[in-house]
């Protein structure tokens, strides 16, 4: 089903304010960047942000974390590669009523040609948005590298799968090769609707998103450098449930902000009208996540549609449970576009957090996955992964494309050094290394990082040049500096991910300047991310933007020049905080609205809740394997 047919169905030196020092760098114009208590007011000695001293002398949020001070208890995350991987739990009957949407940049997701358009389903009025249940005795149905996918040409890939894993199906016409990608396709005229959403004006204070450029300005003439954004977002929010999704084109050019303005359309598309048509029966989280799986098909269909090129996409779908006031996150994402949930109790914790291994220092410059055409008309599903967690009223949910949160990693702030390989662990004294991993609840999701871990050596071989983004700078892979502060602590993979989670939690709950206050709700969560992703990448921008780099007669931005001048102050922009990216950001706050603000769905009957239907861990009662390690055993067994 990772083949897309699948019937499942990433001495001076300069501050953020731009200003050159000769030593050390200075937070002028941020808010110290401190955890909770921990706000303290004095700053790195080295790097644009927050590890700062507290008060009373404990030291920084970030040597307390890594003293063990800071490990908080989170709700499950559960993981896998196919939906059977998941529990199951019934959700409530969702209603209809849009309250609630927005896209962008740009017109976002409304400038597809939708006269051109025809998407990857087509499903007749009385069809439900049922599943196709997988023949994991066949081979064909393993999920599959890179590189036994390039083996197979682009028809022969689609039309094997779709006889294997779909049962309803088997007459269908294989010539048609857009068809086949998958085997339903909607055609619902919806009037004058756009991805079934009659009007994409609608942004709240509890729906929200933006999406900007990080990079510099041309000296002359003031024109931005990656120009245009290529990167895409939509949400629309209903009374008692909401879809996000965000796609960041790989690269620069019109072709991939196509390609992730076709893949918010066409995944958009497919959900409001699969989830939502009348007389549609979505009960449980299978439903959610089957029609989830389907809308990347619609999406990747487009994209070959209006020959586009590759991007990212991460969709999450807001639903609430049955009979209660709680709510459950089912995510979708292929590539280096994440999505997490803020939460005033449990702080931040990032749902697709399974698709990309947080025990390995990973090179920002690989996307991970794509859709669209990356290998002949193929794309590319490595990372491909579904979550869920369960989220309550005040929660906010949001996703980001890696300009947003790459910017939040200690190393690429430049407060903390990564920890030398394994080759070099000699080096490494014992008291610097991490005592205590950052824990994980459930068995899926270790598991799920066991299976990436046996499988990196293959995904780092592909032989694909399109996944690996040209657009960045030379230190775009951040992990490695030429001249680390020795003072700086040294930190793991799961170090720093999760320093960045507590990174984020400090700055929605404090804000980016001195008297902030917290971020509550979803348009203050998109503005104060982007305000501070915008500032700490500051001085990159104005070292780029030196007028001595360019031409008098130099009006426009050429690629090849651009990179020559990251090569001529390559040793600048690798000593200051910060990378330089299109960042984009879209954001739901969990809740009940529109005539279902103010009420309780509760089922206090006998006086006491149902704890079950909250607990994650129980088994899913359609899963085909009874744990993550028999699957990863039959896969390898098929290799």
């Amino acid at each position: 089903q990772l083949t897309f047919i699948a019937s499942q169905t990433e001495t001076a030196t300069t501050t953020v304010d731009g200003t050159v020092r000769h030593s050390g760098v200075r937070n002028a114009p941020m808010r110290s960047q401190s955890f909770k208590e921990n706000r303290s007011s004095s700053r790195h000695k080295n790097g644009a942000s927050a590890s700062l001293e507290n008060e009373k002398g404990s030291g920084s949020f970030i040597k307390n974390y890594l003293k063990g001070q800071l490990n908080k208890h989170q709700p499950d995350i559960i993981c896998g590669k196919t939906c059977y991987d998941l529990p199951i739990k019934e959700i409530n009957k969702l209603s209809s009523r849009v309250v609630a949407a927005c896209t962008g940049p740009s017109g976002g997701l409304m400038k597809v040609n939708s006269q051109r358009k025809s998407q990857a389903f087509e499903l007749p009025e009385d069809a439900e948005v049922d599943f196709i249940d997988e023949d994991y005795e066949s081979n064909d149905s393993i999920p599959k590298s890179k590189q036994q996918l390039s083996k197979q040409s682009s028809n022969d890939q689609i039309n094997n799968n779709s006889r294997h894993n779909s049962s309803s199906h088997s007459d269908e016409d294989d010539g048609d090769e857009n068809s086949n990608l998958f085997n339903r396709a909607a055609t619902l005229p919806l009037g004058e609707e756009i991805a079934g959403i009659a009007n994409w004006d609608m942004p709240t204070d509890y729906a929200f998103g933006i999406a900007t450029s990080l990079y510099e300005h041309h000296p002359h003439t003031d024109e931005s450098a990656g120009e245009p954004v290529a990167d895409a977002f939509g949400v629309c929010v209903r009374e008692n449930s909401a879809i996000l999704a965000l796609a960041d084109g790989v690269n620069w050019g019109e072709k991939a902000r196509l390609a992730a303005r076709c893949a918010i359309n066409g995944s958009m598309d497919y959900l409001n009208k699969a989830i939502y048509r009348e007389g549609g029966r979505i009960e449980t989280t299978m439903d959610l996540f089957v029609a989830l799986l389907r809308s990347f098909s619609a999406a990747h269909n487009l994209i070959l549609q209006e020959n586009g090129l590759l991007t990212t996409l991460t969709v999450a779908i807001v639903a609430q449970l049955k009979n209660s006031d709680r709510f459950i996150v089912c995510t979708c994402n292929v590539g280096d576009s994440l999505a997490y949930v803020y939460s005033e109790e449990h702080g931040v914790r990032e749902i697709t957090q399974g698709s990309h291994d947080i025990f390995s220092m990973r090179d920002m410059r690989d996307a991970l996955g794509a859709l669209g055409p990356v290998d002949g008309k193929n794309p590319e599903l490595n990372n491909l992964t579904v979550a869920m967690t369960i989220v309550d009223i005040g929660d906010i949910v949001f996703l980001t494309s890696d300009g947003v949160s790459d910017n939040f990693d200690p190393v690429v702030g430049k407060f903390a050094i990564p920890i030398p390989k394994k080759s070099d662990d000699k080096q490494v004294k014992k008291s610097d290394v991490m005592k205590e991993s950052v824990s994980n609840s459930n068995k899926s999701q270790s598991n799920s990082h066991s299976q990436q871990r046996k499988n990196g050596g293959s995904s780092s071989k592909r032989s694909q040049a399109g996944l690996r983004r040209s657009n960045s700078n030379p230190d775009r892979d951040s992990a490695h500096t030429p001249f680390p502060d020795p003072g700086l602590p040294m930190v793991t993979a799961e170090q720093r991910h999760a320093l960045c989670l507590l990174r984020m939690e400090d700055l929605i709950t404090n804000g980016v300047n001195e008297g902030d206050g917290p971020s509550s709700s979803a348009k203050q969560l998109c503005e104060v991310m982007i305000q501070f992703v915008s500032k700490l990448t500051t001085a990159k921008r104005r070292i780029l933007e030196d007028p001595d780099l360019y031409d008098d007669n130099d009006t426009t931005f050429d690629q090849f020049e651009q990179r020559q001048r990251r090569r001529k102050v390559g040793d600048k922009l690798a000593m200051v905080p910060g990378k330089l990216d299109h960042a984009s950001i879209v954001a739901y706050k969990i809740g009940f609205y529109g005539d279902y603000e103010g009420k309780s769905f509760e089922d206090t009957r006998n006086g006491t809740l149902d704890e079950n239907k909250y607990n994650l861990k129980l088994k899913a009662t359609l899963a085909k394997f009874e744990s993550q390690d028999d699957f990863n055993s039959l896969y390898e067994a098929n290799i």
